[in-house]
């Protein structure tokens, strides 16, 4: 053989084992994930595309909607991006592409598989609007103008607020950040933001207190109308008082809306308030009452008038303010145009006497009474008469609570609720809301009645009539020798003819006996629960038209005596606080 027939069959041999290396390299590398590559944090190498796929799905998934947390300037204040509202997805194709997965002949390609590797970015989908709509979202949340040193007062003494640095998000960059920290890894990314100086430092505002603040209440103000005076003490005016520091300059504020209560109160003397049109009832009809414009304090004044001497001293700090026409509100042609001209409904109901009654029966009737409603409008026995408070007029009474008579402020107010619920229903009214007490009490009409609780349950009825509505109440307050009564008038221009039925009482329900030794327990007479249906019709010119119904359904009461229940005294004292028997059938 010779020399080159020899040296063809040892390269042919050679590049054999080349084929034969490089094809089991191809092998083993050429379709997998370089060794070293990691996708935020995740490992990756030496992985098919289709595992890398499935590992970075698995170790991202909690990721992917976990909110972005970040951070601006030097506030402790922490920020956060919902990615699912922002728009942003995981591409897991694209991040493992990326990575290096697929196969290839390149030998570089395969030296790298076997070799080499890196940290790789995953590769973020957006929803372009939904990321600049979170962007914006997230300014809101950030930016805030720098605020200069202010100086307010707690009683009559000042107290500085230091001035604070501005920031504002590079919404721009800010996009590209929120991007680049998805996804989220619990971690607070820095946001781009540029920060704005307040002009005033600390010196300024420990001058200003020394110069403006402690002066400004070192005496009364003192303001005049004509011959007539008022004066505002110093602790009166100083809390609605705010002193901003710039540029060395103080610039004071005061607060009219937080003023306005003590301004109603000391103008009294000053101004004649505007009263709006209404009606009365003269010789038992309805009477329009004028509209009278009023001459009041003008606040828009008063405040430049107050500002205006505070630096001045005691003795000089006096300030004429002038009167303002007032119209009133309602206005006479308002009222006139209303219809009101004769009663659509009314009701009456007694009840015996109890001074807490006089007090909360009479309380409620005075509030409802002149109430006055335009079409479309809702009346709101809560809303009118207010929360049952001492401050507001009322007193302890019964009310029902769980079946079961208590004393609790406001008690008797239901007796002004059901007599108003009657006589809407037969003013022909919309009945919007009402409920019936828990048991029947016998001085009501039986499942046309009306409880009320503030704030949660309330008597709503709707002006629906097309005309306007004016309420009348007619109190007579109880003796020990007689009842009391109320009565509720609604005037207008009557629509319909009420008439009122009822349904025989069904679904009785028997009281039990309960023997009650606690502490102020109070003895109750037993009532027979059981359902029963109110009928409204509506007529017209003689003919009914429609009719409405509602069912009213009553809980027993227990009989409740105080006491051990007898035959159960033991020689250690007496039974069980509570013991209740069988419930009996009612008679």
């Amino acid at each position: 053989m010779g020399k080159k027939q020899l040296a063809g069959i040892i390269a042919a041999a050679g590049l054999g084992v080349l084929v034969v290396g490089y094809g089991a390299a191809f092998a083993f590398a050429g379709a997998k994930i370089p060794g070293d590559t990691t996708v935020l944090g995740i490992p990756l190498g030496g992985l098919s595309e289709t595992d890398a796929k499935t590992k970075l799905d698995a170790g991202l998934k909690e990721r992917l909607t976990q909110p972005i947390k970040f951070k601006a300037g030097d506030s402790a204040t922490s920020y956060s991006v919902d990615p699912v509202e922002a728009g942003l997805t995981l591409d897991v194709d694209a991040t493992v592409a990326q990575a290096g997965a697929g196969r290839s002949l390149a030998p570089a390609r395969i030296w790298h598989a076997l070799t080499g590797g890196t940290a790789v970015e995953p590769v973020v989908g957006q929803n372009e609007a939904k990321l600049k709509a979170a962007v914006e979202k997230l300014a809101k949340q950030v930016n805030r103008p720098a605020t200069e040193g202010t100086i307010t007062f707690t009683g009559t003494k000042p107290v500085s607020h230091k001035p604070a640095e501005g920031l504002e998000l590079d919404t721009a960059k800010a996009a590209e950040v929120v991007v680049k920290a998805y996804p989220a890894d619990g971690s607070a990314e820095d946001l781009p933001v540029q920060v704005t100086k307040p002009q005033a430092d600390s010196d300024a505002i420990s001058k200003a207190i020394t110069e403006y603040a402690e002066p400004a209440v070192a005496a009364p103000v003192k303001l005049t109308v004509g011959d007539k005076s008022v004066s505002l003490s110093p602790s009166e005016f100083a809390p609605a008082l705010t002193l901003s520091v710039k540029d060395g300059n103080v610039t004071p504020a005061l607060n009219a809306k937080l003023l306005e209560p003590l301004f109603q109160k000391r103008f009294k003397t000053l101004e004649t308030l505007p009263k709006d049109a209404t009606f009365e009832i003269a010789a038992g009809k309805p009477k329009v009452v004028p509209a009278v414009d009023g001459m009041v304090v003008d606040r828009a004044k008063v405040v430049p008038a107050i500002l205006g001497v505070l630096t001045k001293p005691a003795g000089e700090r006096k300030a004429s303010v002038g009167l303002a026409n007032t119209p009133a509100k309602v206005k006479t042609a308002d009222v006139q145009a209303l219809g009101i001209k004769e009663v659509m409904g009314q009701f009456k109901t007694v009840f015996p006497h109890a001074s807490y009654r006089n007090i909360n029966i009479g309380t409620a009737a005075r509030k409802i009474n002149g109430t006055l409603l335009k079409p479309n409008e809702m009346f709101s026995l809560n809303k009118i008469v207010g929360e049952r408070t001492k401050e507001n007029g009322f007193t302890e009474g019964n009310i029902i609570s769980g079946g079961v008579f208590k004393l609790d402020l406001g008690g008797g107010v239901s007796q002004s609720a059901t007599t108003t619920f009657n006589a809407a229903f037969f003013a022909g009214l919309k009945d919007v809301e009402h409920k019936a007490h828990s048991v029947y009490i016998n001085r009501y009409p039986i499942g046309r009645e009306a409880t009320v609780a503030w704030p949660s349950v309330d008597l709503k009825f709707l002006n629906d009539s097309g005309h306007g509505i004016y309420i009348q109440t007619i109190f007579n307050a109880s003796t020990p020798s007689s009842s009391g009564s109320i009565e509720v008038k609604i005037w207008g221009t009557k629509v319909w003819d009420i008439t009122a039925r009822a349904s025989g009482k069904s679904n009785g329900r028997a009281p039990g006996l309960v023997y009650n030794q606690e502490a102020g327990c109070r003895p109750q007479a037993p009532t027979a629960g059981f359902d029963i249906t109110i009928f409204r019709d509506f007529a017209k010119n003689g003919a009914k038209v429609k009719t409405e119904q509602f069912t009213t359904k009553y809980n027993a009461a227990d009989d409740i005596r105080c006491g051990p229940k007898p035959g159960t005294e033991t020689p250690n004292g007496p039974g069980s606080p509570t013991d209740t028997e069988t419930p009996r059938k009612p008679s």
